[in-house]
Protein backbone atom coordinates (compact mmCIF):
# COMPACT_ATOMS: atom_id res chain seq x y z
CA UNK A 1 0.00 0.00 0.00
CA UNK A 2 1.30 3.44 -0.89
CA UNK A 3 1.67 6.17 1.71
CA UNK A 4 1.54 4.78 5.26
CA UNK A 5 -1.27 6.49 7.14
CA UNK A 6 -0.41 8.63 10.13
CA UNK A 7 -2.60 8.83 13.21
CA UNK A 8 -3.98 5.31 12.88
CA UNK A 9 -5.45 5.59 16.37
CA UNK A 10 -8.16 7.76 14.84
CA UNK A 11 -9.12 5.06 12.36
CA UNK A 12 -11.27 3.30 14.90
CA UNK A 13 -13.58 6.30 14.86
CA UNK A 14 -14.78 5.49 11.35
CA UNK A 15 -16.65 2.48 10.03
CA UNK A 16 -16.20 1.05 6.58
CA UNK A 17 -18.66 2.80 4.30
CA UNK A 18 -19.74 1.72 0.85
CA UNK A 19 -22.66 3.25 -0.95
CA UNK A 20 -25.05 0.58 -2.24
CA UNK A 21 -24.74 0.16 -6.01
CA UNK A 22 -28.52 -0.03 -6.30
CA UNK A 23 -29.24 3.46 -4.92
CA UNK A 24 -31.12 6.01 -7.00
CA UNK A 25 -28.31 8.57 -6.69
CA UNK A 26 -24.55 8.58 -6.34
CA UNK A 27 -23.54 10.42 -3.21
CA UNK A 28 -20.30 12.31 -2.99
CA UNK A 29 -19.26 14.75 -0.31
CA UNK A 30 -17.81 18.24 -0.16
CA UNK A 31 -15.56 19.26 2.72
CA UNK A 32 -14.22 22.79 2.81
CA UNK A 33 -14.26 26.26 4.40
CA UNK A 34 -17.63 27.90 3.76
CA UNK A 35 -17.39 30.26 6.75
CA UNK A 36 -14.46 31.96 8.43
CA UNK A 37 -11.45 33.90 7.12
CA UNK A 38 -10.98 31.74 4.06
CA UNK A 39 -14.64 31.36 3.08
CA UNK A 40 -14.16 33.18 -0.25
CA UNK A 41 -11.82 30.43 -1.46
CA UNK A 42 -14.12 27.72 -0.15
CA UNK A 43 -17.14 29.14 -1.94
CA UNK A 44 -15.26 29.40 -5.24
CA UNK A 45 -14.23 25.80 -4.69
CA UNK A 46 -17.80 24.62 -4.02
CA UNK A 47 -19.16 26.50 -7.02
CA UNK A 48 -16.57 24.84 -9.28
CA UNK A 49 -17.59 21.40 -8.03
CA UNK A 50 -21.31 22.17 -8.31
CA UNK A 51 -20.84 23.42 -11.86
CA UNK A 52 -19.29 20.11 -12.95
CA UNK A 53 -21.98 18.06 -11.22
CA UNK A 54 -24.80 20.19 -12.65
CA UNK A 55 -23.32 19.69 -16.13
CA UNK A 56 -23.31 15.89 -15.91
CA UNK A 57 -26.69 15.71 -14.15
CA UNK A 58 -28.24 17.83 -16.91
CA UNK A 59 -27.10 15.17 -19.38
CA UNK A 60 -28.72 12.34 -17.44
CA UNK A 61 -26.12 11.69 -14.76
CA UNK A 62 -23.91 8.61 -14.64
CA UNK A 63 -25.52 5.37 -15.84
CA UNK A 64 -28.91 6.97 -15.32
CA UNK A 65 -28.13 8.06 -11.74
CA UNK A 66 -27.86 11.69 -10.67
CA UNK A 67 -24.91 12.74 -8.56
CA UNK A 68 -25.94 14.11 -5.17
CA UNK A 69 -23.49 16.45 -3.43
CA UNK A 70 -23.56 16.54 0.37
CA UNK A 71 -21.73 19.56 1.81
CA UNK A 72 -19.98 20.05 5.13
CA UNK A 73 -18.41 23.30 6.32
CA UNK A 74 -14.97 22.44 7.72
CA UNK A 75 -14.11 26.10 8.46
CA UNK A 76 -10.43 25.46 7.66
CA UNK A 77 -9.96 23.63 10.98
CA UNK A 78 -9.00 20.05 11.71
CA UNK A 79 -11.71 19.55 14.33
CA UNK A 80 -14.53 20.67 12.04
CA UNK A 81 -13.09 18.64 9.17
CA UNK A 82 -12.97 15.49 11.31
CA UNK A 83 -16.59 16.01 12.37
CA UNK A 84 -17.66 16.63 8.79
CA UNK A 85 -15.79 13.59 7.50
CA UNK A 86 -17.38 11.40 10.18
CA UNK A 87 -20.84 12.47 9.04
CA UNK A 88 -20.10 12.13 5.33
CA UNK A 89 -18.56 8.66 5.72
CA UNK A 90 -20.75 7.10 8.40
CA UNK A 91 -24.12 8.86 8.08
CA UNK A 92 -24.36 10.03 4.48
CA UNK A 93 -22.45 6.99 3.15
CA UNK A 94 -20.63 8.89 0.40
CA UNK A 95 -18.15 7.01 -1.76
CA UNK A 96 -15.86 10.01 -2.27
CA UNK A 97 -15.20 13.43 -0.77
CA UNK A 98 -13.84 16.44 -2.64
CA UNK A 99 -11.83 18.36 -0.05
CA UNK A 100 -10.52 19.64 2.09
CA UNK A 101 -9.19 22.87 0.84
CA UNK A 102 -6.96 23.68 3.81
CA UNK A 103 -4.22 21.16 4.53
CA UNK A 104 -5.39 20.84 8.13
CA UNK A 105 -8.83 19.81 6.88
CA UNK A 106 -7.42 17.11 4.63
CA UNK A 107 -4.99 15.77 7.22
CA UNK A 108 -7.74 15.56 9.86
CA UNK A 109 -10.21 13.88 7.51
CA UNK A 110 -7.75 11.36 6.06
CA UNK A 111 -7.70 8.82 8.94
CA UNK A 112 -11.50 8.69 8.80
CA UNK A 113 -11.76 8.31 5.04
CA UNK A 114 -8.96 5.75 5.03
CA UNK A 115 -10.76 3.60 7.58
CA UNK A 116 -13.99 3.95 5.60
CA UNK A 117 -12.27 3.29 2.25
CA UNK A 118 -13.66 6.55 0.91
CA UNK A 119 -11.71 8.50 -1.70
CA UNK A 120 -10.52 11.92 -0.48
CA UNK A 121 -9.58 14.29 -3.31
CA UNK A 122 -8.23 17.74 -2.44
CA UNK A 123 -8.18 20.61 -4.96
CA UNK A 124 -6.22 22.90 -2.65
CA UNK A 125 -4.19 21.21 0.10
CA UNK A 126 -0.47 21.75 -0.48
CA UNK A 127 1.23 20.60 2.73
CA UNK A 128 3.99 18.04 2.10
CA UNK A 129 2.39 15.96 4.88
CA UNK A 130 -0.55 15.18 2.58
CA UNK A 131 1.80 13.00 0.51
CA UNK A 132 1.77 10.38 3.27
CA UNK A 133 -1.82 10.91 4.46
CA UNK A 134 -3.13 7.63 3.05
CA UNK A 135 -3.69 5.48 0.00
CA UNK A 136 -7.16 6.90 -0.66
CA UNK A 137 -5.91 10.52 -0.65
CA UNK A 138 -5.25 12.38 -3.91
CA UNK A 139 -4.82 16.03 -4.89
CA UNK A 140 -4.59 18.05 -8.10
CA UNK A 141 -2.77 20.93 -6.40
CA UNK A 142 1.00 20.46 -6.07
CA UNK A 143 2.90 20.05 -2.82
CA UNK A 144 4.67 22.93 -1.10
CA UNK A 145 7.78 20.76 -1.26
CA UNK A 146 7.83 21.69 -4.96
CA UNK A 147 6.44 25.21 -4.62
CA UNK A 148 9.17 26.26 -2.21
CA UNK A 149 11.81 24.95 -4.63
CA UNK A 150 10.33 27.38 -7.17
CA UNK A 151 10.34 30.17 -4.57
CA UNK A 152 13.96 29.51 -3.63
CA UNK A 153 14.91 29.54 -7.30
CA UNK A 154 13.20 32.90 -7.79
CA UNK A 155 14.86 34.35 -4.66
CA UNK A 156 18.28 33.26 -5.86
CA UNK A 157 17.71 34.57 -9.38
CA UNK A 158 16.59 37.91 -7.89
CA UNK A 159 19.71 38.19 -5.76
CA UNK A 160 17.89 37.92 -2.45
CA UNK A 161 20.38 36.80 0.18
CA UNK A 162 18.23 37.02 3.31
CA UNK A 163 14.57 36.48 4.14
CA UNK A 164 12.14 37.52 6.87
CA UNK A 165 9.01 35.42 7.35
CA UNK A 166 5.96 35.56 9.64
CA UNK A 167 4.00 32.31 9.78
CA UNK A 168 0.52 31.53 11.01
CA UNK A 169 0.63 28.45 13.22
CA UNK A 170 -1.40 26.04 11.07
CA UNK A 171 -0.60 22.75 9.33
CA UNK A 172 -0.40 24.40 5.94
CA UNK A 173 1.65 27.45 6.88
CA UNK A 174 4.16 25.73 9.17
CA UNK A 175 4.83 22.96 6.65
CA UNK A 176 5.32 25.56 3.94
CA UNK A 177 7.72 27.54 6.15
CA UNK A 178 9.76 24.42 6.93
CA UNK A 179 9.99 23.53 3.25
CA UNK A 180 11.02 27.07 2.32
CA UNK A 181 13.71 27.16 5.01
CA UNK A 182 15.02 23.86 3.69
CA UNK A 183 15.06 24.94 0.05
CA UNK A 184 16.20 28.55 0.43
CA UNK A 185 18.33 28.05 3.52
CA UNK A 186 17.67 28.36 7.23
CA UNK A 187 20.93 30.30 7.52
CA UNK A 188 19.51 32.92 5.14
CA UNK A 189 16.40 33.39 7.29
CA UNK A 190 17.14 36.31 9.61
CA UNK A 191 13.61 36.65 11.01
CA UNK A 192 11.34 33.66 11.61
CA UNK A 193 8.33 34.20 13.86
CA UNK A 194 4.99 32.40 14.26
CA UNK A 195 1.61 33.77 15.33
CA UNK A 196 -1.51 31.97 16.45
CA UNK A 197 -4.51 31.66 14.11
CA UNK A 198 -6.85 34.62 14.40
CA UNK A 199 -4.07 37.14 15.02
CA UNK A 200 -4.91 40.48 13.38
CA UNK A 201 -2.18 42.78 14.68
CA UNK A 202 1.40 42.12 13.55
CA UNK A 203 2.78 45.56 14.34
CA UNK A 204 5.02 44.52 17.22
CA UNK A 205 6.73 41.91 15.05
CA UNK A 206 6.98 44.28 12.11
CA UNK A 207 8.46 47.00 14.32
CA UNK A 208 11.32 44.63 15.08
CA UNK A 209 11.89 44.22 11.35
CA UNK A 210 12.58 47.95 10.96
CA UNK A 211 15.96 47.55 12.64
CA UNK A 212 16.92 44.43 10.69
CA UNK A 213 18.68 43.91 7.38
CA UNK A 214 16.82 41.56 5.01
CA UNK A 215 16.09 41.37 1.29
CA UNK A 216 12.59 39.89 1.02
CA UNK A 217 9.54 39.49 3.26
CA UNK A 218 7.26 36.43 3.09
CA UNK A 219 3.74 36.77 4.60
CA UNK A 220 2.95 33.13 5.33
CA UNK A 221 -0.64 33.03 6.50
CA UNK A 222 -3.30 30.36 6.20
CA UNK A 223 -5.78 32.79 4.67
CA UNK A 224 -5.77 35.62 2.18
CA UNK A 225 -7.14 38.02 4.80
CA UNK A 226 -4.26 37.18 7.14
CA UNK A 227 -1.72 37.87 4.41
CA UNK A 228 -3.49 41.11 3.50
CA UNK A 229 -3.20 42.36 7.08
CA UNK A 230 0.51 41.48 7.20
CA UNK A 231 1.14 43.25 3.90
CA UNK A 232 -0.82 46.35 4.89
CA UNK A 233 0.91 46.70 8.25
CA UNK A 234 4.33 45.99 6.72
CA UNK A 235 3.95 48.88 4.27
CA UNK A 236 2.36 51.16 6.88
CA UNK A 237 5.55 50.73 8.93
CA UNK A 238 7.51 52.22 6.04
CA UNK A 239 9.27 49.00 5.06
CA UNK A 240 10.09 48.88 1.35
CA UNK A 241 11.58 45.42 0.85
CA UNK A 242 9.96 43.18 -1.80
CA UNK A 243 7.05 41.03 -0.60
CA UNK A 244 6.63 37.52 -2.01
CA UNK A 245 3.70 35.34 -0.99
CA UNK A 246 2.28 32.02 -2.14
CA UNK A 247 -1.14 30.65 -3.09
CA UNK A 248 -3.10 32.30 -0.25
CA UNK A 249 -1.75 35.68 -1.35
CA UNK A 250 -3.00 35.01 -4.88
CA UNK A 251 -6.48 36.33 -4.14
CA UNK A 252 -8.71 39.30 -4.89
CA UNK A 253 -9.32 39.51 -1.15
CA UNK A 254 -5.69 40.66 -0.63
CA UNK A 255 -6.27 43.54 -3.04
CA UNK A 256 -9.62 44.45 -1.48
CA UNK A 257 -8.18 44.61 2.05
CA UNK A 258 -4.60 45.82 1.57
CA UNK A 259 -5.46 48.20 -1.30
CA UNK A 260 -2.43 50.34 -2.29
CA UNK A 261 -0.16 48.32 0.00
CA UNK A 262 -0.74 45.30 -2.23
CA UNK A 263 0.74 47.03 -5.28
CA UNK A 264 3.91 45.29 -6.40
CA UNK A 265 3.42 42.22 -4.22
CA UNK A 266 4.60 39.04 -5.92
CA UNK A 267 3.52 35.47 -5.33
CA UNK A 268 4.61 32.04 -6.50
CA UNK A 269 1.68 29.79 -7.31
CA UNK A 270 0.19 27.57 -9.97
CA UNK A 271 -1.13 29.34 -13.11
CA UNK A 272 -4.47 31.13 -12.91
CA UNK A 273 -6.21 28.32 -14.76
CA UNK A 274 -9.40 29.14 -16.60
CA UNK A 275 -8.78 32.88 -16.76
CA UNK A 276 -9.98 34.36 -20.03
CA UNK A 277 -11.33 30.99 -21.15
CA UNK A 278 -14.80 29.62 -21.80
CA UNK A 279 -14.72 28.14 -18.31
CA UNK A 280 -14.44 31.59 -16.72
CA UNK A 281 -17.22 32.95 -18.93
CA UNK A 282 -19.54 30.07 -18.02
CA UNK A 283 -18.63 30.25 -14.33
CA UNK A 284 -19.23 33.99 -14.16
CA UNK A 285 -22.55 33.69 -15.95
CA UNK A 286 -23.72 31.16 -13.38
CA UNK A 287 -22.19 32.43 -10.12
CA UNK A 288 -20.85 35.92 -10.78
CA UNK A 289 -17.21 36.91 -10.43
CA UNK A 290 -15.08 34.58 -8.29
CA UNK A 291 -14.79 35.80 -4.72
CA UNK A 292 -11.11 34.90 -4.60
CA UNK A 293 -9.73 33.50 -7.86
CA UNK A 294 -11.05 31.59 -10.84
CA UNK A 295 -8.13 29.18 -10.34
CA UNK A 296 -9.65 27.70 -7.18
CA UNK A 297 -12.89 27.08 -9.04
CA UNK A 298 -10.94 25.50 -11.91
CA UNK A 299 -8.98 23.10 -9.68
CA UNK A 300 -12.22 22.09 -7.99
CA UNK A 301 -14.10 21.73 -11.27
CA UNK A 302 -11.36 19.41 -12.53
CA UNK A 303 -11.39 17.43 -9.28
CA UNK A 304 -15.08 16.77 -9.83
CA UNK A 305 -14.37 16.05 -13.51
CA UNK A 306 -11.84 13.33 -12.74
CA UNK A 307 -14.21 11.80 -10.21
CA UNK A 308 -17.06 11.83 -12.73
CA UNK A 309 -14.87 10.07 -15.32
CA UNK A 310 -14.04 7.42 -12.73
CA UNK A 311 -17.73 6.91 -11.99
CA UNK A 312 -18.47 6.60 -15.70
CA UNK A 313 -15.85 3.84 -15.92
CA UNK A 314 -17.98 1.74 -13.58
CA UNK A 315 -16.36 2.48 -10.21
CA UNK A 316 -19.09 2.09 -7.59
CA UNK A 317 -17.18 2.37 -4.33
CA UNK A 318 -14.11 3.96 -2.80
CA UNK A 319 -11.80 1.03 -3.52
CA UNK A 320 -12.71 1.01 -7.21
CA UNK A 321 -12.25 4.78 -7.37
CA UNK A 322 -8.81 4.49 -5.75
CA UNK A 323 -7.78 1.89 -8.31
CA UNK A 324 -8.97 4.13 -11.16
CA UNK A 325 -7.00 7.12 -9.84
CA UNK A 326 -3.88 4.99 -9.30
CA UNK A 327 -4.02 3.68 -12.87
CA UNK A 328 -5.07 6.93 -14.60
CA UNK A 329 -2.61 7.85 -17.36
CA UNK A 330 -3.66 11.46 -17.75
CA UNK A 331 -6.63 13.80 -17.52
CA UNK A 332 -6.99 16.98 -19.55
CA UNK A 333 -9.08 19.63 -17.85
CA UNK A 334 -9.22 23.36 -17.27
CA UNK A 335 -5.98 23.38 -15.26
CA UNK A 336 -4.07 21.37 -17.87
CA UNK A 337 -3.11 17.75 -18.45
CA UNK A 338 -2.14 15.85 -15.31
CA UNK A 339 -1.96 12.49 -13.59
CA UNK A 340 -1.03 11.21 -10.14
CA UNK A 341 2.17 9.66 -8.84
CA UNK A 342 2.39 6.67 -6.51
CA UNK A 343 1.63 8.94 -3.55
CA UNK A 344 -1.49 10.49 -5.04
CA UNK A 345 0.33 13.79 -5.70
CA UNK A 346 -0.41 15.59 -8.95
CA UNK A 347 2.11 15.53 -11.80
CA UNK A 348 1.97 18.09 -14.61
CA UNK A 349 0.95 21.33 -12.88
CA UNK A 350 3.70 24.00 -13.13
CA UNK A 351 4.52 27.12 -11.08
CA UNK A 352 4.57 30.74 -12.15
CA UNK A 353 5.48 34.12 -10.71
CA UNK A 354 2.56 36.54 -10.42
CA UNK A 355 2.28 40.15 -9.33
CA UNK A 356 -0.36 42.64 -8.21
CA UNK A 357 -0.39 45.72 -10.42
CA UNK A 358 -3.14 48.27 -10.95
CA UNK A 359 -5.43 46.36 -8.62
CA UNK A 360 -5.19 43.18 -10.67
CA UNK A 361 -3.23 39.94 -10.48
CA UNK A 362 -1.23 39.01 -13.56
CA UNK A 363 1.35 36.41 -14.49
CA UNK A 364 4.94 37.60 -14.87
CA UNK A 365 6.74 34.45 -15.98
CA UNK A 366 6.94 30.68 -15.49
CA UNK A 367 9.33 29.24 -12.90
CA UNK A 368 10.36 25.83 -14.24
CA UNK A 369 11.80 23.36 -11.73
CA UNK A 370 13.49 20.03 -12.30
Amino acid sequence: MKRPLALLSLAALALTACQPAGGSTIKIGFLGPLTGDIAALGKDMLNGITMAIDDVNAKGGVSGKKIELVTEDAKCTGAEAANGAQKLVNVDKVIAIIGGFCSGETLAAAPITEAGKVLLFSPGSSSPDVTKAGSFVFRNFPSDALKTIAMAKYFNESGYKTMAIITENTDYATAQRDALLKNFGADKTVFNEAVEPGTKDYRSLITRLKSMDFDVFVPNGQSDSTNAAMIQQFREAGLTQPIVGTDTTDSQVVIDIAKDAAEGVHMVNVPTSGEGKTFETDFTAKYGKPLSSIAWAAHSYDAAGVLIEALKSGAVDGEALRQYFDAMKEYTGVIGTFHFDENGDVVGIPFVLKTISGGKISTVKPIPID
